[in-house]
């Protein structure tokens, strides 16, 4: 009887190849992918729907495991390659491994990445508002006039006069706790950008809109900006109120000293910040595309030079009985308007907010156990082939 005998393999079958490279880059745009589709889908999410919020959003930072588990594998895919090598020949790993499939590795990764990605979010518990409710808090009333003349785009303090101002006001309403807040934005003139509010998320999705091209006038008109602040303060609300500037206070226009004493004799705090150095900065230009075409220059081709008016800014501060202060490179120090906030008297305010949420957690974690189960049949062995002897 004769036997048959497998013939060697000229070349490796692609189901037993090691291919890192070609799943090195795949896994790589899927992450890019994902990432994208997080983060687009979040901020489409607050848009549009403000009802859905965050359980445990102090984990975001767990998300950063996701793209650590791929180098982490790829790392490993690499080292199982080599050791494959070493075992023997890529030509023999048919004959020697016939059920072994290399190009799976990527495939079982991927749902397990995926199953950990859901798991991670779901951890994060996703909230949809159900109810709303009115709701009573203690707190002050407080309207933030934060200025996006162009003068702003200086980077005399470290960054951007604006980009600090903003991530300035940002702080103070993680602050803030029971209290109301508004922001009113002003150059030459002054508009209310968001009204006064106990939704914090709301006003950060506001402020994150500011830009030094949405007030068509220029100038500084510090004064009007008190106005407009007064004037958006609930007139009936018993709540002590206070308005915080965050300005380069330059080429004011108005008489902000008297304005400031007026709004003071009606009980409401006026304090400054000042936005910027007193040796002044030039300031930059942008194309329409964003990107950096030189500096502002005068009539004679001089760069436009701007500097902190701190003078007038601590006379305002004086006349309206808040404080004043200079901000620093890359950090504003708020501990004194903080402190002006909690020796305030507080009332109790109404305010309508989501009360009642649906949990989505559950969601993700099942969508986890089926990815989970999914990699787990990958793990079944695959025979394409039986070597008999006939």
């Amino acid at each position: 009887m004769k036997k048959s005998v497998p013939t060697p393999s000229s070349a490796v079958s692609a189901s037993s190849r090691f291919r890192v490279f070609a799943q090195s880059m795949g896994l790589i745009l899927a992450e890019i992918g994902f990432w994208l589709a997080i983060l687009l889908t979040w901020y489409g999410v607050q848009r549009v729907a403000p009802n859905v919020q965050l359980e445990q959003v102090d984990w975001w930072g767990a998300l950063l495991l996701l793209p650590a588990s791929l180098v982490f594998f790829l790392l490993g895919l690499r080292q199982k390659q080599l050791w494959a090598k070493t075992l023997a020949d890529e030509e023999l790993w048919p004959r020697l491994f016939p059920s072994w499939r290399p190009q799976l590795h990527g495939w079982r990764f991927f749902l397990w990445r995926l199953a950990f990605a859901s798991i991670l979010i779901g951890i994060l518990d996703i909230k949809v508002g159900a109810r709303l409710k009115e709701v009573k808090s203690e707190g002050v009333d407080v309207m933030i006039a934060l200025d996006v003349s162009t003068s702003m785009r200086a980077e005399d303090t470290g960054t951007s006069r604006l980009d600090l101002a903003k991530q300035s006001v940002q702080r103070i309403v993680n602050e803030l706790e029971g209290d109301r807040v508004g922001l009113v934005i002003f150059a030459g003139d002054a508009f209310v950008q968001c009204p006064i509010t106990t939704d914090y998320g709301a006003v950060k999705l506001f402020l994150d809109g500011v830009t030094t091209d949405l007030v068509p006038i220029q100038g500084t008109a510090v004064g009007r900006a008190i106005e407009v602040c007064a004037n958006g303060f609930d007139q009936e609300s018993l709540a002590s109120k206070m308005i915080v500037v965050l300005t380069d206070g330059e080429n004011h226009e108005d008489d902000a000293i008297e304005m400031a004493e007026s709004i003071a004799s009606q009980g409401i705090e006026v304090h400054t910040i000042g936005m910027g150095t007193t040796s002044g900065a030039p300031i930059p230009l942008f194309d329409r595309l964003g990107r950096p075409r030189g500096f502002k220059k005068d009539a004679d081709g001089d760069p436009v030079v701007t500097a902190l008016d701190e003078a007038t800014l601590i006379q305002v501060a004086e006349a309206g009985n808040g404080t004043y202060v200079q901000a620093g490179i890359g950090v504003v120090n708020i501990a004194p308007v903080l402190s002006s906030m909690a020796a305030l008297e507080q009332a109790e305010v109404s305010t309508v907010a989501y009360t009642e949420f649906d949990h989505q957690f559950r969601w993700f974690f099942l969508v986890a156990m089926v990815l989970i189960v999914l990699e787990s049949i990958l793990h079944w062995p695959f025979v394409s082939s039986k070597h008999r002897i006939a």
